[in-house]
């Protein structure tokens, strides 16, 4: 669904959150008292429409409803008829009371006064079409996280609970309380807010500068002129290029298939940002403040600043704070990833070991979660850094039921042949990122924003952390793209045409990318639940995120053999028109078992010795087994992919050694060798790998 409706200046929509607020408390505090389960009686076989049309507090949500059309011309269907239609849609229904707060925050008396963009912002956001899924009952509902589906403005809706008048509730973006909540209709669920639903138009950086609890990194955005790389929104060239629905791209093993296409193309932002009260406690900086709440000494703010970004960052262009090599500005950069991340997909829980993602792979269950799961990112600048965020689990080190989620945390694991990988210490115990910012919203128009708990800094320390670990990059979070347009874990599976990844470059014509999510029962091989397969006459150059150090790193790719792949050469290098080849050329449909002589996969015995000797005989031939840390999709947490062999079997390909410099930018080209257009290429996960793991004192551990 296409957006245009036009941002809201900053002045305004602070205006409005204060009234918002202010709605909040006064309409939210007798809840209780004015609105019970029996306020709203339901007819047999009544619509959504309905249902809200039928009483008389939601004449004016009916009314917009009757007024905004899908699309942006009278052509399309008015929303009323959208809800009155066959279909699985969840409204979040605003009372007439609510309403007209808003109307009162925008400066006008009636909806009538609306402007086109203001009544589609209202009309919209309060709606998300669940497609072919049931609509969300309250049990559905995150208790801190996000909705799977975006509403029909294509934005992430957030949910949290809160204690309002001694009652728990949900709260929708922050703001909006459930005070009713599963009216079951014919065609959805429709639960009752008692503020309109409305997330913010103010980009990431807009949102940052209007905390008021984080005025220096505020200034920073402003001072280094961050603040302008931080405003991209939707490809508004994409808009009018690509606006087919649904592409009937056929895959070889699935003949009645149909792959989706994303209708548009929208840029997301994620920023981890310290509060004033961290700088206060880490660095000693206080800001005075005047009479009307301006900062007056930020002299003696930025001289503490910059002695100690230079310390870490260095003195080049210190003079020019807009320069991507000023210390100041590295240090911002630091603190920002591309991509649109709601709190709850910063990592991604499907088939971990032993994790049982419930009854539906699509939304797995969030109360028990053995072992920790991890990613990393690549950070936004010229001189790019990388990030590992961390979710803990609740049979850890520190029994952590709240599944905190960490920044650049350094574990210890019980990764023994025979263990369960559960964290039992940490050698850096890494920094919180919080889901909220009390009173402040951090849901942006482009993405969000999160508080975190210490300084973030990308030292010598940070970076020889990360160096020592095996590094396992799942490729969504290389393609930030996926995050933007809430394409992970879809219901669909997805084809993205040329160009719409910024890290894949140079694709032929002829190349086809799709992406892929299990949609339940299966059992792939793939980490986490998802993959790529590139399908036709391909040639793509892939970026990849960047080594923390320089040294020696060994670079491999976890493969889902089978006989549908194909056959492609690699190449490697630091200049993506110039690569060399590395190896021969990679064939991804030959058997994995002992009586391939060039994959000699061996099923483990028990036997420590043995099966290290057996492992170490088939990495010689370029290969390890999968990883003992997931498992196949089944749902059982009953087999790890390690496990995997023969003509389905899970492997991880060794593509090259080498001396890889910190902060330079390689990249890697997979090209076909065979005249198929239905034969696969397959990705799924990379690995970096420094030489002290895979080569080290002790042996990789097989996790």
């Amino acid at each position: 669904m296409k957006q245009t409706f036009a941002p809201v200046p900053l002045m305004l929509f602070l205006m409005k959150r204060a009234l918002l607020l202010l709605a909040l408390a006064v309409t939210v505090t007798g809840c209780k008292e004015s609105i019970s389960d029996e306020d709203y009686a339901i007819a047999d076989g009544q619509t959504i429409y309905e249902f809200l049309s039928s009483s008389e507090d939601f004449t004016l949500i009916s009314a917009l409803y009757e007024r905004v059309h899908l699309g942006r011309t009278e052509e399309g269907s008015p929303l009323s008829s959208v809800l009155s239609a066959r279909g699985n849609y969840t409204v979040f229904a605003p009372t007439d009371s609510a309403v007209q707060v808003y109307l009162t925050s925008l400066g006008v008396t009636s909806i009538d006064e609306l402007s086109d963009d203001d009544a589609e912002l209202i009309a919209k956001s309060c709606i998300i079409d669940n497609g072919d899924a049931d609509a969300y009952e309250s049990a559905d509902f995150p208790t801190e996280g996000s909705f799977a589906e975006s509403n029909m403005n294509d934005r992430v809706l957030t949910c949290a609970m809160d204690t309002i008048d001694n009652d728990i509730v949900y709260v929708i973006n922050g703001s909006s309380p459930v005070v009713n909540s599963d009216n079951d209709l014919t065609n959805g669920i429709v639960h009752v807010v008692s503020v309109v639903v409305s997330p913010s138009s103010d980009n990431v950086g807009e949102r940052i500068i209007a905390a008021d609890n984080m005025k220096i990194m505020g200034y920073l955005l402003t001072q280094t002129h961050w603040t302008d790389s931080l405003t991209k929104y939707i490809d508004q060239d994409y808009e009018e290029q690509y606006y087919e629905e649904v592409t009937d791209y056929r895959l070889a093993s699935e003949t009645s298939t149909v792959i989706y296409q994303n209708t548009s193309r929208y840029y997301g932002y994620t920023g981890l940002i310290e509060t004033d009260d961290v700088y206060a406690n880490e660095w000693g900086i206080n800001l005075v403040t005047d009479a009307d709440g301006e900062v007056t000494n930020w002299d003696e703010v930025m001289n503490i600043i910059t002695q100690k970004c230079q310390e870490v960052y260095g003195t080049e262009d210190a003079d020019d704070l807009t320069s991507a090599d000023n210390a100041i500005n590295r240090f911002v950069a630091y603190h920002f990833l591309y991509g649109s991340m709601a709190y709850d997909r910063f990592v991604h829980h499907c088939n971990e070991y032993d994790y049982k993602y419930g009854s539906n792979i699509l939304d797995p269950q969030t109360s028990s979660y053995p072992v920790n799961v991890w990613d990393y990112y690549t950070t936004m600048g010229q001189h790019r850094g990388l990030i590992k965020i961390t979710q803990v689990g609740d049979e850890g080190f520190e029994s952590d039921l709240e599944h905190t989620i960490y920044i650049n945390r350094i574990s210890i694991y019980n990764n023994s042949r025979t263990g369960d990988y559960r964290e039992t210490g940490v050698e850096e115990a890494g920094i919180v990122i919080s889901a909220s910012n009390g009173d402040n919203d951090n849901n942006a128009l482009n993405g969000f924003y999160y508080p975190i708990d210490h300084i973030l800094m990308y030292t010598d320390d940070v970076r020889e952390n990360l160096a020592g670990e095996r590094m396992r990059i799942d490729v969504v979070t290389m393609l930030p793209e996926i995050a933007s347009n809430n394409n992970r874990g879809c219901t669909n599976y997805r084809l993205f045409p040329n160009g719409y990844f910024t890290n894949i470059l140079n694709e032929t014509t002829s190349t086809v990318i799709l992406y892929l999510m299990d949609q339940g029962g299966g059992s792939w091989n793939d980490y986490q639940g998802d993959e790529f397969l590139v399908c036709g006459l391909y040639d793509f150059t892939m970026r990849i995120p960047p080594v923390p150090v320089t040294g020696t790193y060994e670079l491999r790719m976890g493969v889902g053999m089978n006989p549908m792949r194909g056959m492609c050469q690699i190449y490697f290098g630091d200049d993506p028109l110039r690569m060399t080849p590395v190896g021969l050329p990679y064939d991804m449909r030959q058997s994995v078992s002992s009586s391939n002589a060039e994959i000699p996969w061996e099923e483990d015995t028990g036997d420590d010795i043995t099966d290290a000797e057996n492992d170490k005989d088939l990495r010689n031939h370029g290969y390890l087994k999968g990883p003992q840390y997931h498992t196949i999709t089944n749902g059982q947490a009953n087999t790890p992919v390690r496990a995997r062999g023969g003509s389905v079997a899970c492997v991880r390909r060794i593509i090259t050694q080498a001396t890889l410099e910190a902060d330079k930018e390689y990249y890697l080209r997979f090209k076909s060798v065979l005249r198929k257009t239905d034969s696969q290429f397959f990705m799924d996960y990379f690995e970096l790998v420094p030489s002290a793991i895979y080569n080290g004192v002790q042996e990789e551990d097989i996790w």
